[in-house]
């Protein structure tokens, strides 16, 4: 819309000319975007938030753990718990030491599987909280081009009803309504457009961070495996 400003197709002479309906149509698609550009800044303060705290986290977590020193591994994670990482290997840490402590009771007791189990739930309940409002952009993405096409579809009604009353001879009287019918499928691609981007980027950064979590937890019970083996 901004490079039709002063233009006699510009916003506010294309917002004028429209109907009640289209104009709710627009707020619609104004409310969307509005809600994807503060989904996206939502989205993107977390990752950046959670990254920055994984890479201080996971060098400290490791080397606390290789020197056995378990409480001071938790107390890491519990420091660094913007960390989706984090979250996930304090629940598996947590774990291994529940189970060491039955181990103590019955020495055939296996540690390591319930520890796997442990990190698989947690990664599970990291991954619901990665995938908040993905839905959301998925919808608008989706959604947003048929909501501005309905409102094509309604102004290109309103042009073959003025050209019923006005007739063909005056183009200029016709204008509004078909600058309305064309601003509105605009409309709906300038909002779906973005959201597609979004959706897919932060997609990306979903999986990789899964990814970082699944190698993660695979060293950690390496590590555990190894002092299994020497006990």
């Amino acid at each position: 819309f901004g490079l039709l400003s002063g233009s006699a197709f510009g916003p506010k002479e294309i917002w004028s000319a429209a109907t009640p309906f289209n104009k709710g149509i627009i707020v619609i698609l104004l409310f969307l975007l509005a809600l994807q550009v503060y989904m996206a800044v939502e989205r993107g303060i977390m990752y950046a938030q959670s990254g920055a705290a994984s890479r201080k986290f996971l060098k400290l977590f490791m080397d606390t753990l290789r020197r056995g020193d378990f409480e001071a591994a938790r107390k890491a994670a519990a420091t660094h718990n913007k960390s989706h990482i984090a979250l996930v290997l304090k629940h598996g840490l947590d774990i291994f030491q529940y189970e060491k402590q039955l181990k103590a009771l019955n020495e055939n007791h296996d540690v390591i599987q319930p520890v796997e189990r442990a990190i698989a739930r947690g990664t599970a309940e990291v991954t619901e909280l990665l995938k908040k409002g993905m839905g959301t952009l998925a919808t608008i993405a989706s959604a947003s081009p048929f909501i501005g096409l309905l409102g094509t579809v309604w102004g290109i009604i309103a042009v073959f009803s003025d050209l019923k009353t006005k007739g063909a001879g005056d183009i200029n009287a016709l204008a509004g309504s078909i600058g309305e019918a064309l601003g509105a499928t605009a409309l709906g691609l300038i909002v779906a457009i973005p959201a597609v981007w979004l959706y897919n980027f932060y997609t990306n950064l979903q999986d990789k961070t899964i990814t970082n979590i699944n190698n993660a937890a695979s060293q950690m019970i390496d590590e555990f495996i190894r002092r299994e083996s020497q006990s």
